[in-house]
């Protein structure tokens, strides 16, 4: 999927999809596409996967946040900005995945897909729906950690 600068912003903007895998030690690690990335981002944790997407929501400014969340330091600064450094990301993207594919090398992961749906940003927490594709089964969320929650049972189960 090309990113593009000056991308409308739909109601499709807010989906992302995830591969998410879980190893027998319980990390977990994947990657996310977007409309807004040229290639899927790797991640090595759910946090990263957050920040990668809140960064890109940030970016596009929908869906629209309604609170500053609390930060230390720099983060402040990074939250001003509003900015999806792309060749930056590239470049982790790249670290991260040789990182990653030691990992899988050891370990048996299971695999799980998801599409999620953020259509608010309310009260510094998410709301939205994630949809575990293999089963074809959506729930909403009305927080990061509820949806955190519902990934981690689809891995779990």
């Amino acid at each position: 999927m090309a990113y593009e600068e000056h991308k409308h912003v739909t109601a499709m903007s807010v989906k992302m999809h995830a591969k998410i895998k879980q190893n027998n030690d319980g990390s977990i690690h994947g990657e996310l596409d977007s409309i807004y990335f040229e290639e899927p981002f790797t991640f090595t944790n759910i946090m990263s996967m957050i920040e990668m997407m809140e960064t890109t929501f940030d970016t596009k400014g929908f869906p629209e946040k309604h609170l500053l969340p609390r930060t230390f330091g720099k983060a402040k600064q990074r939250l001003r900005k509003h900015e999806l450094d792309l060749p930056a990301f590239a470049k982790e993207r790249s670290a991260v995945k040789e990182i990653v594919d030691t990992q899988e090398q050891h370990t048996h992961a299971k695999t799980c897909n998801f599409e999620i749906s953020v259509r608010f940003r309310h009260n510094a927490e998410w709301q939205g729906s994630v949809k575990w594709i293999e089963k074809d089964e959506t729930k909403r969320f009305s927080s990061i950690i509820e949806f955190v929650r519902q990934v981690n049972e689809a891995l779990e189960e």
